[in-house]
């Protein structure tokens, strides 16, 4: 084992005149030791606190994730008829399970991926109030359903879900959460006639020109301002030594049909930036998986299905995986982590 600055019984930080000193073990056992002001010590110490060890039952010590948070997605709640494998009235008795799960698992917060309610603005006093049940805060973001309600109406959804934005981002314990607005071009997302809404038409027709499969009323994109804005996020959280979990409505891989219009270009933007440790999202309500470049872009499957079929997570980071505690038709699995 090499060691840098230090042997390797100095185990605790040490108080300079100039600044702190604090040490850490990357992932190939190698101490580094780093300088930094006051608060980026307190903020580097709270997450090393965090991937301690416990004592498990057969008293084998036992890793501890660095956060470990709650998802699920697509919701899609509405008081109407089934459709298909879409029973609408079913979904919020399955939210219900899942949140009382997700409560005993002592969570700081759990994410919903888009597609919480689905045709009437109304539906949101149905499901809402369930969530209250996990006695911590919920995470949205927008799906393509949310958007299927009286034009009057779309201008509400972001404040009745208390987001501080259509997009937006977060910390918690060294990880940046990155929330994008795959909707943000989309013919369903403004009024019908605006200038957004037509100009979201013609991109929508330039792509269905150039035969692209995702060129679909039902999927949206990034806007060059949001692009422009996810790219200094990035660029951010990299100068502040913290991972990033993006997170949006729509797939960027697999380029199938239910992508987003412009995913080619978001994957660009991560491709520059190897702080990005994954992608979630909804939208493809069967589930999906794929490995580019070492970032795991995953597709979790849908609450909305027939009676009795769930699906729910508990999301466990650890410094080289994360680990999905996955119920329902949400298989449990594991994804390595590239490093950086």
């Amino acid at each position: 084992m090499r060691i840098y600055g230090a042997t390797a019984d100095e185990s605790r930080p040490e108080w300079r005149a100039w600044g702190y000193l604090q040490w850490y073990w990357d992932l190939n056992g190698v101490i580094h030791w780093i300088h930094m002001n006051r608060r980026r010590f307190i903020e580097l110490s709270a997450a090393a606190a965090s991937i301690s060890t416990v004592q498990g039952a057969d008293g084998e010590k036992k890793e501890s994730p660095i956060l470990s948070f709650g998802l699920i997605t697509d919701v899609q709640y509405a008081d109407a008829d089934p459709q298909g494998e879409r029973h609408y009235r079913e979904s919020p008795g399955k939210l219900k399970t899942a949140v009382e799960w997700l409560a005993q698992k002592d969570l700081p917060f759990t994410l919903h991926l888009g597609d919480f309610i689905d045709r009437d603005f109304t539906a949101f006093a149905t499901v809402l109030p369930l969530l209250d049940g996990l006695g911590h805060p919920v995470h949205h973001l927008l799906g393509n359903h949310d958007y299927t309600v009286a034009d009057v109406e779309k201008g509400r959804i972001v404040g009745t879900l208390a987001m501080p934005h259509d997009y937006f981002s977060f910390s918690h314990s060294g990880v940046r959460f990155v929330m994008l607005d795959t909707n943000d071009v989309s013919v369903y997302k403004y009024a019908d006639g605006s200038e957004a809404d037509i100009e979201s038409e013609a991109v929508m027709k330039k792509l269905a020109a150039e035969n692209l499969p995702n060129a679909k009323p039902w999927n949206g994109g990034l806007s060059e301002t949001q692009l422009a804005w996810l790219e200094k996020e990035l660029g951010t959280a990299g100068s502040a030594g913290e991972r990033v979990i993006l997170c949006g409505h729509h797939p960027l891989l697999p380029a199938e049909g239910l992508a987003a219009w412009n995913s080619a270009e978001v994957l660009t933007v991560i491709d520059r930036h190897p702080v990005v440790m994954a992608y979630f999202n909804g939208h493809n309500h069967a589930g999906a998986e794929v490995v580019r470049n070492g970032v795991p872009y995953i597709t979790f499957k849908s609450v909305l299905h027939e009676p009795g079929v769930n699906a729910w997570s508990a999301i466990h980071l650890f410094g080289d995986r994360l680990e999905i505690e996955g119920n329902g038709r949400e298989k449990s699995r594991t994804f390595q982590l590239r490093k950086i």
